[in-house]
């Protein structure tokens, strides 16, 4: 009875496991799991090992961190790995389960073994319960728990396989939210570089999200409804409900520019593509120049006189990729300064 766990142990193993399963980005993983499972095992520094053999990838994190313990200094450890009980049973084995240096030697023998007095003496550790979950052939993940006596219990074992199944569950959903991330990333850089925008809504016209800019760009040729998301113009929720629910593009002027809105149906939201173009008269005079969408777009917001900050903001870049395609611009156009630029937009140069 003493080695089964109470209600409020069980729990707070429960507690720990929804704990891990909330990390959603895969840098913080290691770190994240460390400190939920400290608050379930005593101990004086835990350790996470990330071996991922196919990206020649290895990751080593402590908790708490320990900077000391440097390349340098983790170099002998790497070096004597043969003569740690567990490793070498897992190697074996591979049976990742929780399990303690002295399952398999005394204290006496670990003590006279050049693993303890080149690297576990220097961290304090005189005894060691460890785990380790595989995540895909040739990576696995090790965590291990230190404590300057024998003092491990079964308890802390039972805690340990009841988390480590999760172990692996959790790294894989964080992967999968970093990946999609990453790829949400990817897609609003293309989409400012090209010089598109997209707002999406749902079947009723609410807006549910929107790349950066688009709001901005919008903005510029049509009155936005206030509101803490913002809405749709009243001429586009109309253009949606009577042109055969926006099968023809909308076409919005102002001054020398104009905006292209096509509509795409996803499933059950409905996609708005926003792409902004000069007017006729400037797009005839600056074909010759082979400026891309994105640095047409700029020039326009450089000829009304926006500085690069305010560009930015308009546009969802960051002031030093507008002022990258400032300098772009401005060597195209053969000027030297955005006065001039400005003329060959208006048509006075």
């Amino acid at each position: 009875m003493k080695n089964r766990l109470s209600d409020t142990e069980y729990r707070e193993v429960l507690d720990c496991i929804e704990a891990i399963h909330r990390c959603r980005k895969l840098q913080e993983f290691p770190r994240h799991v460390l400190t939920e499972l400290r608050k379930i095992i005593d101990c004086n520094l835990a350790g996470y090992n990330e071996v991922d053999l196919p990206r020649n990838r290895i990751i080593v994190i402590f908790e708490p961190p320990r900077p000391e313990l440097d390349e340098a200094r983790m170099a002998p450890f790497a070096a004597m790995m043969n003569q740690h009980p567990v490793i070498t049973y897992f190697d074996k084995t591979g049976d990742g389960q929780a399990l303690k240096i002295s399952d398999f030697i005394s204290a006496r023998e670990y003590h006279r073994r050049a693993i303890y007095r080149d690297f576990y003496r220097y961290i304090e550790a005189e005894d060691q319960i460890s785990f380790a979950v595989q995540i895909s052939p040739g990576f696995m993940i090790g965590i291990a728990f230190n404590r300057d006596d024998r003092g491990f219990t079964e308890k802390d074992r039972l805690r340990l396989n009841l988390v480590r199944p999760h172990i692996v569950q959790a790294y894989l959903y964080a992967a999968e939210l970093s990946d999609h991330e990453s790829r949400h990333v990817d897609l609003h850089a293309v989409l400012r570089e090209s010089g598109l925008g997209v707002i999406a809504t749902d079947r009723t016209g609410e807006v549910i999200h929107s790349t950066p800019g688009a709001f901005e760009c919008l903005a510029h040729y049509l009155p936005i409804p206030k509101g803490e998301v913002p809405g749709l113009p009243r001429k586009i929720a109309e253009w949606l409900r009577e042109d055969g629910g926006g099968a023809t593009p909308l076409v919005l002027m102002r001054d020398l520019a104009k905006l292209v809105i096509r509509r795409v149906q996803s499933e059950d939201r409905c996609l708005l593509m926003l792409s902004e173009e000069g007017g006729e008269a400037m797009g005839r005079r600056l074909d010759r120049y082979s400026l891309t969408p994105r640095e047409r777009e700029v020039l326009r917001w450089v000829a009304e006189g926006k500085a690069n900050a305010e560009i930015a903001v308009i546009l969802g870049l960051t002031p030093g990729t507008v002022k990258l395609h400032v300098e772009r611009i401005l060597t195209k156009l053969g000027v030297e300064n955005r006065t001039a630029a400005a003329l060959i937009v208006h048509g006075i140069a």
